[in-house]
């Protein structure tokens, strides 16, 4: 029998964290108050005012509570020195978070399954393995076409960062589906979210090694995959 997930420590080694708990890290090794705003802003992901006679403004793009132990102690050592050194390691990571584009107008999605309710179960997720700190959408995707289901393949879910949106294939709304399976793929999708995409040489790599390596924590991991390969000959519909 499976054990059922609970908190993981998917972030051993890196900073997942809260918004409190960053601006008391900021203010405990700065002399002035310092303030803290997160935003959802691409084009300028990290900035700080020192102006004076007022208190040291920080804003911060969300995803730097995602950022590397490394890159939140240099954003502390700048908040308290200024040194070009530390800040340079924080616009660095800026510039590995891949663009997200501002016109994309988020879908329509339908969450509730003859089977399955997938923000219920993506709320679980969120809770048991990422502590509740990932926002995102989730729904069911569109059902197959007739001229592509005889293929004996099938792509359980997708991530589209553009939308903040999670899609998961409508043939796992099925009775035949474990629903630990259903939540393990919701947590692969949902780890995109916290890992974002490599651009080397123009070639986009969505699922690094960082990203290799948390997903085997996933308990069960091994049989998740065996599952998966199971499920193929047992789905209605596939694509």
């Amino acid at each position: 029998m499976s054990a059922t997930p609970h908190q993981l420590d998917l972030f051993e080694g890196s900073t997942c964290l809260d918004p409190q708990s960053l601006l008391d890290r900021l203010n405990a090794v700065s002399r002035c108050r310092v303030t803290l705003r997160l935003t959802d802003n691409r084009v300028s992901m990290a900035w700080i005012d020192f102006s004076k006679g007022g208190p040291i403004r920080v804003s911060l793009d969300e995803q730097y509570l995602w950022a590397p132990s490394t890159v939140i102690d240099a954003l502390c050592n700048y908040v308290a020195t200024q040194r070009k050194e530390d800040w340079q390691l924080v616009a660095d990571f800026a510039r590995q978070v891949p663009e997200r584009p501002r016109s994309v107008t988020p879908p329509r999605l339908r969450s509730k399954g003859k089977v399955f309710d997938l923000i219920a179960l993506r709320d679980e997720v969120n809770r048991d393995c990422f502590g509740g700190a990932v926002k995102c959408r989730i729904g069911w995707g569109r059902a197959a076409s007739p001229r592509r289901r005889k293929r004996r393949s099938i792509r359980f879910g997708s991530w589209h960062a553009p939308t903040h949106t999670i899609r998961i294939h409508p043939a796992l709304d099925s009775e035949v589906v474990p629903c630990e399976f259903v939540r393990y793929i919701i947590f692969h999708e949902m780890l995109h979210v916290v890992v974002p995409s490599e651009n080397r040489g123009g070639r986009v790599r969505h699922h690094t090694s960082e990203f290799r390596a948390l997903e085997r924590r996933y308990p069960d991991f091994e049989r998740m995959q065996r599952l998966g390969t199971q499920l193929l000959h047992k789905l209605p519909v596939v694509t």
